[in-house]
C-alpha cells in the first residue's frame, strides 16, 4: 500500500476531505449518551453526536459534519 493514494469519490461526497455541514433538525435527544436523532431536508434520519453544541432540544436545527454537530443553525420561520 505504500505510495498509493486512496481514491476519493467526489460524486457522492467524501467524509475525509469534504468541507461540508448538513443542516439537520433534532427529533429526539438522548442526553445520557450525548446523541440526538436528527433528520435532513429529505427526512433521512441519523444519530448525531452533540457534545460540541449541547444542550439541544427537539426542533433545534444543527449543522452536522461526519456525524457530529458542529454548530447551531437558524430555523426558518
Amino acid at each position: 500500500m505504500e505510495g498509493q493514494v486512496p481514491h476519493c469519490d467526489h460524486t457522492t461526497g467524501c467524509i475525509t476531505c469534504g468541507d461540508e455541514a448538513i443542516p439537520m433538525d433534532v427529533l429526539e435527544v438522548d442526553a445520557g449518551r450525548g446523541l440526538a436523532l436528527c433528520a435532513d431536508a429529505e427526512r433521512r434520519r441519523s444519530s448525531v453526536e452533540i457534545a460540541l453544541v449541547d444542550p439541544v432540544a427537539p426542533g433545534d436545527r444543527l449543522l452536522v459534519h461526519a456525524g457530529t454537530a458542529i454548530a447551531r443553525a437558524e430555523v426558518a420561520a
